[in-house]
């Protein structure tokens, strides 16, 4: 019995090593989440404007809300002309800090001129 509790109590400390890493997943998940959500909410918001709006300008544009959500920035990156003549190439990104980095979620799409 003493041999299966030294197996079990092993085994116990095995899985419970599992939980910090499990915890650090999800709560990477979480903000990585919420990154995305802003980023879809500037790229809906961007494709309703007209293509001659002030923000769908060609260059880089930054949120003048940021950072959103405490410590996220979000910015957009206009390119006329590519991939075609008379199409306008969106670029939006959400940096957040991750640890002693930061990543980031990039969402791309195009607009007629």
């Amino acid at each position: 019995i003493l041999v299966v509790c030294v197996i079990m109590g092993i085994a116990f400390l095995g899985v419970a090593g599992l939980f910090p890493l499990g915890t650090r997943n999800l709560s990477e998940s979480r903000v990585r989440t919420v990154a995305t959500d802003l980023a879809q909410q500037k790229m809906e918001e961007l494709l309703t404007l007209k293509s001659d709006d002030t923000d769908l300008n060609a260059g880089t544009h930054t949120d003048p809300n940021n950072p959103v959500r405490t410590s996220m920035n979000r910015y957009w990156t206009v390119t006329d002309n590519t991939p075609l003549a008379d199409m306008k190439k969106i670029e939006v990104r959400v940096t957040y800090p991750h640890g002693t980095t930061t990543r980031d979620v990039i969402m791309v799409t195009y607009k007629q001129s």
